[in-house]
């Protein structure tokens, strides 16, 4: 990401609120990252960047073709410079630290992110493997070089582009940038319907936020000036607010990007356009103050640290931090980014009058192959499994059972491809039991199976990846949700079901509604004569069961096979309090867990497939929990099962 410049004052283009508006960006992502509650949008700081490069970026180039063309070559020293040091010294020293940390698995799957975050396609495989708000993705070290890859490919692109609409002598030059923009924006739009995933990590759908930095770079001089300086005080603030609301309101549940970025975008171009006039206004002012200046001249240095630090930091306690460690993660970032920006990033940056550019150029070429070679190695070894001999995978039933694609519907399937027969997973009974959710409610087929003939009647499984059973979410990862879960009460009333199971990852994302999602969902549902049983957040741990059991290989009994989980109790309360009587709530965490750690194993069998789901034996032994709290008593108050 390019997030900083060195201070030059005696330069008149120099623009310290620039450098204070990049210190507001990379202190959001880093809050965000760190698991603040008081900013769930924080992710909105990379649009922010996005339209600070974009503009800084064009300014540039715009200069250098006022003064006689756009030298490539130069351009592109200039990015290798600026870019490839402080990235290829964050790759050695984390690869260094995962080297020692990561198992064979976790190993194989970073370094071949390492190749392709040197090669400047991290955004292409993060696309193809996760999604940026997946729990597997908070134990990927470096999944926030997807943004420097959109970038990079944004400036293999655009000083071509320019370079060629002047040589065609196209006039207005905004124009084909305006179109190209508003082209972007409205496939972002229609991705975040269609691929939500591709719409987050993807040049196409990004480069209208890029192309807005690019579009104000091209802007007449002096035109903020010339606006009264009450409507400059007005507009400054707004742009504050366009960026600080979004950051403290938005979630993982937030549509986005798409519309859901014009905000934090358009506050950046405001604040950005608003400080080119003489007279500062208050907003411009702020963000020329010393303290944020000076992080923001380490930005691009916090912004490469920050995630890797967190991830690994996470992975050697095998839980998340206290209050006094997020703390020390934070220091750490930004005196590890100053060190960077002193010792890697400006020493690369300034070269000697007159060098010449092949030399950089060829040795760019070298680092980055020579990187991504090794990351290659790594990947192709299988995660050098000869680090840790004594690790062994091995398969853990659990998923098959969910009838995938069928009972189990993924991101690219409506409610239309559920097939009610195929879906009644056990028999011999009167009546249905309606299982309705997400991944956390289809891992529960395993053990209602097994205890099928405690169920008060026939499974009915209705799950799809990623919907929470709330009729009012709008999912922007799973578009179809919506329509899902409007089925859902269509069934109800067709097959006249009597009792219905909710369950999900309701902590899924940091959505503030949920409690009130619940409570309009089974409000609806009883009134259509059916008993609920909500099933609430069962144990999530910080690593995979394997990885876990492994790491406690020489616990002793009474320890082994048990772990903190990372859920948030509190969660579970929540959710029991927003219930209308006499729905039923399960909580798993006190029906499975004790003394604030809960079994991943007993003995040598895994009760999890992964750091969240269920694997057959353990929703066997999870489902038998709840069924002797009585879950499905009739008649029970909310409160009534722990």
């Amino acid at each position: 990401m390019q997030v900083g410049t060195d201070r030059q004052p005696v330069h008149s283009s120099y623009r310290p609120d620039i450098d204070g508006l990049r210190a507001v960006a990379v202190l959001a992502v880093i809050l965000y990252h760190v698991g603040l509650d008081g900013m769930p949008g924080g992710f909105i700081g990379v649009d922010v960047f996005f339209v600070i490069s974009g503009y800084v970026i064009t300014r540039g180039l715009l200069r250098e073709a006022d003064r006689g063309g756009i030298d490539l070559a130069a351009f592109y020293a200039r990015r290798i410079r600026r870019i490839l040091p402080a990235l290829l010294a964050t790759l050695a020293v984390t690869s260094l630290a995962a080297y020692w940390l990561l198992l064979p698995p976790q190993f194989e799957d970073y370094a071949a992110s390492a190749a392709a975050s040197a090669l400047s396609v991290a955004n292409l495989y993060f696309w193809r493997s996760s999604g940026y708000f997946d729990a597997a993705a908070l134990y990927r070290p470096l999944l926030h070089t997807w943004s420097l890859s959109v970038e990079e490919q944004f400036y293999l692109l655009l000083p071509v582009s320019l370079l060629l609409a002047l040589r065609l002598r196209l006039r207005p030059l905004w124009l084909p940038v305006a179109a190209v923009a508003l082209a972007s924006f409205g496939l972002s739009l229609y991705a975040g319907r269609f691929a939500p995933t591709a719409n987050f990590y993807l040049l196409p759908t990004r480069a209208w936020e890029l192309l807005t930095g690019t579009l104000l770079a091209m802007a007449p001089r002096g035109a903020a000036g010339a606006l009264p300086l009450v409507l400059r005080q007005a507009g400054g603030l707004a742009g504050l607010g366009c960026i600080a609301v979004p950051a403290l309101l938005y979630s993982e549940a937030t549509p986005f990007p798409g519309a859901g970025a014009v905000p934090p975008c358009l506050g950046a171009a405001l604040l950005i356009g608003l400080g080119e006039a003489r007279e500062r206004d208050v907003a411009t002012r702020l963000l020329a103050a010393g303290p944020l200046v000076v992080i923001g001249l380490i930005s691009y240095s916090a912004y490469l640290v920050h995630w890797p630090l967190i991830v690994l930091g996470r992975i050697a306690l095998m839980r998340d931090f206290d209050g006094a460690e997020t703390v020390a993660v934070i220091a750490a970032t930004l005196v590890l980014a100053a060190l960077s920006t002193r010792f890697v990033e400006r020493p690369f940056r300034r070269p000697s009058p007159g060098a010449p550019l092949r030399p950089v150029l060829a040795a760019g070429l070298l680092a980055t192959l020579a990187t991504a070679g090794l990351g290659w190695a790594g990947a192709a070894s299988g995660g050098l499994p000869g680090r840790f001999p004594d690790f062994h995978l091995r398969p853990i039933p659990g998923t098959e059972t969910w009838n995938h694609r069928t009972c189990f519907l993924f991101a690219d399937q409506t409610w239309q491809a559920w097939d009610q027969a195929a879906c009644t997973r056990t028999g011999g009974k009167d009546g249905l039991i309606l299982l309705w959710g997400d991944s956390f409610a289809a891992h529960y087929v395993p053990g209602l199976i097994r205890h099928g003939d405690r169920l008060p009647g026939n499974l009915l499984q209705y799950t799809a990846a990623g919907c929470r059973p709330d009729l009012g979410v709008t999912s922007h990862v799973v578009p179809h949700c919506h329509a899902f879960n409007e089925n859902a009460l269509a069934l109800i009333r067709r097959l006249g079901i009597r009792d219905v199971v909710l369950a999900a990852r309701w902590g899924a994302q940091r959505d503030r509604a949920v409690a009130d999602g619940l409570h309009e969902t089974v409000a609806r549902v009883t009134a259509l004569g059916a008993r609920v049983h909500v099933i609430g957040q069962s144990p999530e741990f910080p690593l995979d069961p394997a990885i876990l059991a492994y790491r406690q290989r020489h616990a002793p009994p009474g320890e082994a096979g048990r772990w903190h989980p990372v859920a948030d109790r509190g969660l579970n309360r929540t959710l029991r309090a927003a219930l209308p009587a006499p729905a039923t709530f399960i909580d798993p965490g006190a029906a499975l867990c004790d003394g604030g750690s809960c079994p991943y194993a007993h003995g040598e069998t895994l009760l999890y497939g992964d750091s969240g789901h269920f694997s057959s034996a353990g929703a066997t032994y999870a489902v038998g929990r709840f069924l002797e709290t009585e879950m499905f008593a009739p008649g029970r108050a909310a409160a009534a099962v722990p």
